[in-house]
């Protein structure tokens, strides 16, 4: 049996070098606004409603119709297409919980996720394992699968707004964007850097797609 153990979050410097093992083999998961310029739509940012912080990246899309594609090749491992967004009330009391324990309870996060795919891309040699998350999808396409081998830039669904509170209240054309999300070893890429260093690692992770 393997065992993960905590790990302690990369350093500045680490995840810089991760970022640019990365790069060459990374794409922007959406054709949406770039989050770069925006610290609220980066990781680390603080997410007060829920008492925690963003993991991930997000891609504002302002309209339905967009297209969430996989950043890298990999192999889906999970599939939350039929999600059911909650009462508000319901949702309401799930974030009184993370109030009282003044940090998100981590299936309290599943539930905010919405529709979501989650893919393994394997372990990079001198990066990691590398895993990444895509929610919020309005729809997961019906052609992908759990188990099934995908390609960077292949299509994963329409992006959305489900799990979040606008959702929530029956209104899924407000602010439709791409929660998207890069973890190494368990954690998320940029775990506790400062929000310039935390734009410097993802611009470099997205320096291909920029070109």
């Amino acid at each position: 049996m393997v065992v993960l153990l905590e790990q302690e979050p990369p350093t500045y410097e680490s995840a810089l070098a991760i970022a640019a093992g990365l790069a060459p083999h990374t794409i922007f998961p959406s054709d949406c606004m770039s989050p770069l310029p925006h610290p609220d739509l980066l990781p680390n940012a603080p997410r007060t409603y829920r008492f925690g912080v963003h993991q991930g990246v997000d891609f504002r899309c302002f309209s339905l119709g967009r297209s969430a594609v996989a950043a890298l090749d990999g192999r889906v491992v999970l599939i939350v297409g039929d999600y059911q967004d909650p009462a508000p009330n319901d949702r309401d009391e799930l974030l009184e919980i993370a109030g009282d324990l003044e940090a998100t309870p981590p299936f309290t996060l599943l539930t905010l996720y919405g529709n979501f795919v989650v893919i393994d891309h394997g372990v990079f040699p001198y990066i990691g394992h590398v895993v990444t998350v895509y929610a919020h999808l309005h729809e997961v396409d019906p052609g992908v699968g759990v188990g099934q081998t995908i390609r960077a830039g292949q299509r994963i669904g329409d992006i959305g707004n489900r799990g979040t509170h606008a959702a929530a209240n029956g209104d899924f054309y407000d602010d439709p964007h791409l929660h998207w999300e890069l973890h190494i070893n368990n954690q998320y890429l940029g775990a506790g850097l400062t929000a310039e260093q935390t734009r410097e690692v993802y611009t470099t992770l997205f320096s291909e797609s920029l070109g």
